[in-house]
């Protein structure tokens, strides 16, 4: 067994004995997982990209190579067409995909284990924590092949997406998705209550005082869904709009310590929670479960959810729907933006086959297949936004507003030791959100207690 190969087995051990992922949630192949990336200089970009280049011919067949590829989920039709593509372009090459349980990396890592176990070694992988592949140097450098790639060195990847998944200025992997955070308006009940659809620079004020306003409990009306994501993600990007914090989930400019433990913090949270507490525009589980109560139902106003949800809101939706960008904050307005990465494990016998395959994801051929799919574009390519608009999704909508902010990509590894930090989506800090529970143990006590251990978890990864 080579060093990589030993590195991920012990690996695997050290992980299943006590690791947990912090923000581990799956919609689907394009849906997120969680906490975010470091972040270093980045590749320098060159115009024009190359991710506009048309179909290439197919490269000479070499000697057979089939590619394994580690994630979450299965494949989709369209994306299926997209693998079926690169290996008519590269005859030699095959890609299988070898399904995890889910998309944590527990689950991601143990897949991978079986497989070496097996003989079968994974190639490729999907990363989402930095940190934890950093640790244990199972991933290839990929910073030579985005200098030599005539796709990847010219391609036009977001400079926040490249930076979440870096690791002490490696370039550790790639985006698979990149898929904006959004808000669902239900148009129908707003109109109903005498409400225009908001403009694009709306505020988190705006937001709230619509929400109460539409909120009828005897009519099992509500302004907010339930889900996880209204309040997670509100959490994320408030600190920053408001000039609390400079990164996302209330983080200082370093990612080393939690702004939670200061007053104009704390002033932030109490304001997600009082959209329940106070104004009663979130209706407890209790009560919406008994009504029918959801934002697909017709009956609640916002959704704060993925771009990747807009194909079910297109098929299943009854009512008249539209997007909006996230709202402006007393400083900014900002997007979230979930992209989650794909890497070269280093025990692969074929990295240079399975960097062809992240080279192929960035043109412009598989992008299309992927957006018929509902993902977004990978790349800033004009032709591609363009032609995002003209998706049976999206066309009509208002989408290309929710990605015409400041986009801040989803932390997926920039939270060094993300589990002892605040766990948002556990039911302790969704009931102090939604059910109004205490805030003290699961955020702001939390909070102090990370700070006070993370300098020692960054030290350990030679980060101090």
């Amino acid at each position: 067994m080579n060093m990589n190969k030993k590195k991920l087995s012990t690996m695997l051990v050290s992980l299943m004995m006590g690791s947990s992922l912090v923000l581990s949630a799956c919609s689907n192949s394009s849906a997120p997982a969680n906490n975010a990336g470091t972040g270093a200089s980045t590749p320098p970009s060159t115009p024009p990209s190359a991710s506009a280049e048309p179909s290439k011919a197919p490269e000479p067949a070499g000697e057979p190579i089939t590619l394994r590829y580690v994630r979450g989920s299965g494949v989709s039709e369209n994306e299926q067409k997209m693998l079926d593509l690169f290996t008519e372009q590269n005859p030699n090459i095959k890609v299988q995909i070898e399904q995890a349980k889910s998309g944590g990396i527990g689950e991601l890592l143990e897949k991978a284990a079986a497989l070496q176990a097996a003989g079968t070694t994974a190639d490729l992988i999907w990363v989402q924590d930095i940190g934890t592949f950093a640790k244990d140097d199972l991933l290839v450098d990929l910073t030579p092949y985005m200098k030599s790639d005539p796709v990847l060195s010219t391609a036009k990847i977001p400079d926040s997406s490249l930076k979440a998944l870096q690791f002490k200025g490696v370039q550790m992997a790639l985006p698979r998705a990149e898929n904006p955070i959004i808000m669902y308006v239900n148009k129908d009940m707003l109109a109903k209550n005498g409400i225009d659809m908001p403009k694009n620079d709306w505020t988190w004020d705006d937001y709230r005082a619509i929400a109460k306003k539409v909120t009828k409990p005897d009519e099992a009306e509500y302004g907010i869904a339930y889900g996880h994501f209204n309040s997670i993600i509100t959490a994320g990007v408030l600190g920053v709009a408001n000039g609390t914090s400079e990164n996302l989930y209330f983080m200082d400019a370093d990612w080393k310590q939690s702004k939670l433990t200061t007053p104009e913090a704390r002033r932030d949270i109490e304001w997600i929670a009082d959209l329940q507490r106070v104004d009663h525009s979130i209706g407890s589980w209790s009560v919406i479960e008994k009504s029918g109560t959801d934002w697909m139902n017709g009956n609640v106003a916002f959704e704060i959810h993925g771009a990747w949800e807009g194909r079910n809101k297109r098929e299943k939706a009854k009512f008249n729907w539209d997007v909006l960008p996230l709202p402006r904050g007393k400083v900014k307005q900002i997007g979230y933006n979930v992209g989650t990465g794909i890497g070269i494990l280093k025990s692969s016998a074929n990295p240079d086959a399975a960097a062809k395959f992240l080279s192929f994801m960035h043109t412009m051929e598989a992008q299309k297949l992927g957006m018929a799919n509902g993902d977004f574009p990978l790349t800033e390519d004009e032709e591609l936004k363009q032609a995002l608009t003209e998706t049976p999704i999206w066309k009509g909508s208002n989408i290309m507003a929710t990605i015409s902010v400041e986009m801040r990509a989803e932390p997926v590894g920039a939270i060094v030791g993300a589990d002892q930090y605040v766990q948002w989506w556990s039911a302790e800090v969704q009931e102090a959100f939604k059910e109004g529970k205490d805030l003290n143990k699961p955020i702001f006590e939390k909070a102090q207690q990370y700070n006070e251990q993370a300098p020692t978890l960054r030290a350990a990864l030679g980060l101090e």
